[in-house]
């Protein structure tokens, strides 16, 4: 995502080719972009240090140029902010995570046999959720259908940024999407206007709210099939593409802390499901909470036996 910023940590310039350097990446054409910030193992740590301080050189003499060996013009989260992010991913939202799906895939269990087994799995919301993501799957494998399907992500991808600035009392100058990536200008910079791609189902968002309206002024009869299963395809959409980009070497995840920012996304998608499977009351709040809680008192228990052996073990 290309800033126009006269701050240091939001300094960004529109690149001359936009489809290398975009902020939404087929693929990693210039290596030495990402290269002072990718998970290298132990025995590299000497390149990764220079590699960091060529960066920090050249940040240093404000060359933001994107010519010959030039490293990436975004700055990442340095020092303290990094790790107190990594600290708080791993001690708070990891475990978070953890007994947030485990209580989610209670729920769906105990859902079943409350509804009879085969009428949940049957009845109209469940049934037409799945004929439309089993839909996207199947479109998927078509090669017509899957460019268009890349270049409709990146439409998406591109425009959340661009919204999420706005609500974020930014101005946005310009949005680039083309078929190998795309980037936003914009004068604003933070976690959610990075990462909400990640986490907003834009489509989604766009498909219920067009149905609500048309079913409002001019209902129809053969709107609940339509409203599950469009909700099902863009939802599988959603899902697909964020897991499918995420090991791409993504600035806006880099940038932030790659361990943060893939937590952070897992918990918000999480909660996103797990509201509409709320609203449409496929789960209950207050059954999820039950058993969220349940789980919780388990994970606790099990880290603290564990901590417990190893200090037996260790002293």
């Amino acid at each position: 995502m290309k800033k126009r910023s006269t701050s240091a940590a939001a300094r960004r310039r529109k690149p001359a080719d936009a489809s290398q350097h975009g902020d939404w990446r087929l693929e990693v054409r210039n290596p030495h972009e990402v290269e002072h910030l990718q998970l290298q193992p132990v025995r590299n740590l000497f390149h990764r240090t220079r590699a960091r301080a060529q960066y920090l050189r050249n940040m240093a003499v404000a060359d933001y140029s994107y010519t010959g060996a030039a490293v990436a013009d975004w700055e990442p989260a340095h020092g303290l902010k990094r790790a107190i992010r990594l600290l708080l991913a791993l001690l708070v939202m990891l475990p978070l995570s953890v007994v947030m799906i485990f209580a989610l895939l209670l729920q769906l269990y105990h859902a079943a046999p409350t509804m009879g087994e085969l009428s949940f799995w049957l009845s109209e919301p469940v049934w037409f959720t799945l004929m439309g993501g089993l839909l996207f799957a199947s479109l998927k494998f078509s090669l017509v259908a899957e460019k268009i399907l890349v270049y409709v992500y990146v439409l998406g991808h591109e425009l959340t940024h661009a919204l999420a600035a706005l609500v974020s009392f930014g101005k946005v100058q310009s949005v680039h999407v083309d078929m190998s990536g795309g980037y936003v200008e914009t004068d604003a910079d933070n976690l959610f206007i990075a990462l909400s791609p990640y986490f907003v189902p834009l489509w989604m968002l766009c498909w219920t709210g067009i149905l609500f309206i048309a079913n409002y002024f001019y209902p129809f009869g053969a709107y609940a099939p339509w409203f599950y299963g469009g909700l099902g395809f863009w939802w599988v959409f959603h899902l697909y593409w964020t897991v499918w980009i995420i090991p791409r070497e993504q600035p806006d995840m880099l940038e932030n802390g790659l361990v943060f920012s893939i937590l952070l996304i897992m918990l918000m998608n999480v909660g996103i499901l797990l509201g509409i499977l709320c609203c449409f009351d496929v789960l209950s709040f207050e059954g999820y909470m039950a058993d969220f809680s349940l789980c919780a008192q388990n994970l606790y228990a099990l880290v603290r036996d564990c901590v417990s052996w190893l200090w037996t073990l260790i002293f």
